[in-house]
């Protein structure tokens, strides 16, 4: 394969990489900003459905029969299940499930805990059901972006994407491997850092751009050597550069007459002796 074929098949493998890295930030940005506007008192459910219950155990109840629900539709039946300690911060909580008729109007409803005294506890505990016709309509109302277009949630999508973005990085550098031989075939390597050398150094003329590549071994490159550079493409000459530094398989040169290239620029040896 050419050159050419295998820069191309690498600018489309880091291209796929950087998108599948983007879609996995989006989707994560996403997840947080949906999160953090949801309510994680009101839940979304269709006819039919149940759904579980849980707060802290309001000021002055210490059991579960000192409390009672009241849904605001007689359609939904409430029924407390157990206290329990809580995982993260401690202290008592208590669980209910309530369940909805299958014939309940689509709409919103609440559903309160009080005193069994008929008072309402403090701080004030409420819940908001939500229900939809269709599930569909439930991804419709998301405040997940991810959601309401792909139907899944984005912090799932983020895990299914994340086994897949180190295939283009794998692929980006079975490439680069291959396109340092292919180019040391023809002795030319590319150019892996450039930086314009400061004014009054030694390595080349005030405002002179140093380059950086690495020809391999038996180079036979030293300090005077000329070299050509070439465009990414490795058809037009842009200009020489004259080599500065030889360490082992690294090479540091200065390109004359201003010229600036960027990394990935290529250059072109001398031929052998």
């Amino acid at each position: 394969m050419s050159f050419q074929s295998l820069a191309a098949w690498r600018r489309l493998s880091g291209l796929l990489g950087g998108c599948i890295f983007l879609l996995i930030l989006a989707a994560l940005v996403d997840g947080m900003i949906s999160g953090g506007l949801k309510d994680p008192f009101q839940h979304d459910l269709l006819p039919g459905q149940s759904v579980k219950l849980s707060k802290p155990m309001p000021n002055g109840a210490e059991r579960l029969e000192e409390l009672v629900l009241r849904p605001s539709d007689a359609k939904i039946s409430v029924r407390f299940e157990e206290l329990f300690t809580g995982f993260w911060m401690g202290g008592t909580l208590w669980r209910a499930e309530a369940t909805l008729a299958r014939d309940i109007p689509v709409g919103q409803y609440t559903v309160t805990a009080f005193h069994q005294n008929g008072t309402a506890v403090s701080p004030p505990q409420a819940f908001t059901l939500r229900v939809h016709p269709s599930a569909q309509a439930i991804l419709d109302a998301s405040g997940s972006l991810t959601t309401r277009i792909l139907g899944l949630q984005p912090y799932f999508l983020a895990l299914c994407l994340l086994p897949l973005a180190p295939l283009p990085l794998a692929a980006c550098f079975w490439l680069s491997r291959s396109i340092a031989r292919t180019l040391r075939a023809q002795r030319m390597c590319e150019i892996y850092r450039s930086m314009t050398a400061p004014a009054g150094s030694p390595d080349g003329p005030p405002g002179g751009q140093r380059i950086f590549f690495c020809p391999g071994q038996g180079h036979g490159l030293a300090p005077g050597s000329v070299v050509e550079v070439l465009d990414e493409d490795g058809q037009a000459v842009l200009g020489i550069a004259d080599v500065t530094e030889t360490i082992h398989e690294d090479v540091t040169a200065v390109l004359r007459e201003g010229l600036h290239v960027r990394p990935g620029a290529l250059v072109r040896l001398p031929p052998a002796p």
